[in-house]
């Protein structure tokens, strides 16, 4: 096949989704029109954004080969917050997935700001070569205040200003305290703790984990939910956890330090797996109350694997501690046992995964064409007949989509049937 023959598709990828916080908008956005209000938005709420540049620049570079290809398209792929990158990869695979359904492209080109987009490199080459890649650098006036805003966009980063910020502020105010509270010998060895804790969770990467938790529990704590109980119930759950560790850990004789380090961590991590089911169900009921049924599923399979999780880990602390019943076959019985529950719920889960039935949640949800259009919202399910309808502001009527021809996709309704636009 020569280079007249092939459909090329121009790539532009925002993997840390700029489009999705800034603007509302999420991917793909198909299309020279689209793109080029996208970028124009996304340049008027923020101007320093380079991703407005990089569109600009993918558009560019579509006019630029329209005259050497048979077809040439442009599209844009949104990922994910910079703390998730499998869930940036895994967005960015179903988008670009969505578009080669409606645009077979033979082969790619690359638009990007930097190396952080060039990652979804392997993801394009699964599907078809990249003939073609450009960077867009967007100039400065001059070097220093390039310099300047580079450090200043790298200290509005979350991970950068946990290291630079947080960490340090933390030992200020720990100072302070024990300070005042005349106990400034225990400084070292609260920072030791401090520290060391935290070179643990950034090296084993539970640090991006725990921090886009706490984000993702801080940004939905609102008095006006239903679920609001629920968080504030998660973070009482943690207080009592810390002041329990304490308490164990003056309960015991200061020289048998093993059995004191098994009593802190059996009640640090009962009252955790406690918060965690706890804010797990607050977010059941923001997905109920905010349309977000599909979401159910997981949430449910996450409370069960937290609880399995605890049971297990309290079952080895009891076996190397010694306590009376807990033995090596004590324990290999309790891990089967919680494989099991862990099975049984997996299967139990199907029935409340709403991605594939025809439920009064579906009720409010948008509805896209099999282009990617949007066309209104669900207004009506019918159970018997395995429909639903919606109004449809394309056709200005009401229509009636039966199963089938849909599928619930990332809290939208797709059409599938290309009959139906």
């Amino acid at each position: 096949m020569n280079l007249k023959e092939k459909n090329v598709l121009v790539i532009c990828v925002d993997r840390d989704n700029d489009l999705g916080e800034k603007i509302g908008v999420t991917g793909p956005i198909v299309g020279k029109k689209d793109n080029l209000n996208i970028a124009a938005k996304l340049a008027l709420a923020d101007p320093t954004e380079s991703d407005a540049n990089t569109i600009f620049g993918a558009v560019k570079k579509l006019e630029e080969i329209r005259k050497e290809f048979a077809q040439a398209e442009v599209a844009t792929f949104t990922g994910h917050s910079k703390t998730n990158n499998f869930e940036s990869d895994k967005r960015i695979n179903e988008q670009l997935d969505y578009v080669l359904n409606t645009f077979p492209a033979d082969a790619f080109i690359l638009v990007t700001d930097g190396a952080e987009d060039d990652q979804v490199i392997p993801i394009l080459q699964s599907r078809a070569p990249i003939i073609s890649k450009e960077t867009i650098i967007v100039k400065q006036a001059k070097d220093v205040e390039s310099v300047y805003y580079t450090i200043l966009n790298a200290l509005n980063e979350p991970s950068i200003k946990r290291i630079v910020f947080l960490v340090p502020g933390i030992i200020v105010v720990l100072w302070g305290i024990l300070y005042f509270m005349n106990a400034e010998k225990l400084f070292f060895q609260l920072i030791s703790l401090l520290v060391g804790t935290y070179l643990i969770l950034k090296g084993t990467g539970l640090e991006e984990i725990i921090a886009s938790g706490t984000t993702k529990m801080i940004k939905s704590i609102s008095l006006q939910r239903v679920s609001f109980p629920f968080y504030l119930m998660a973070i009482i759950l943690i207080v009592f956890g810390i002041y329990s560790s304490y308490i164990a850990f003056n309960s015991f004789e200061k020289y048998n330090f093993f059995l004191m380090a098994a009593e802190v961590i059996k009640q640090l991590i009962f009252f955790s797996a406690l918060s965690a089911i706890s804010f797990i169900l607050g977010l059941s009921v923001d997905a109920i109350h905010l349309k977000k049924a599909f979401y159910l599923r997981n949430y449910f399979l996450s409370g069960i694997a937290v609880a399995v999780l605890w049971f297990i880990i309290d079952s080895s602390r009891a076996v190397l501690i010694g306590e009376p019943q807990a033995t090596l076959e004590w324990l290999s019985i309790n891990i089967l046992t919680g494989f099991i529950i862990a099975l049984i719920a997996y299967k139990i889960s199907g029935i409340i995964d709403v991605r594939k039935k025809i439920t009064k949640l579906l009720v409010g949800l948008p509805v896209y064409s099999v282009k990617g259009e949007w066309l209104g919202k669900v207004i009506d399910v019918n159970k018997e007949s395995n429909s639903i309808k919606f109004n449809d502001l394309k056709a200005k009527k009401e229509t009636e989509l039966i199963k089938g021809t849909f599928a619930l996709k990332s809290g939208r309704v797709q059409i599938l049937n290309k009959s139906v636009n």
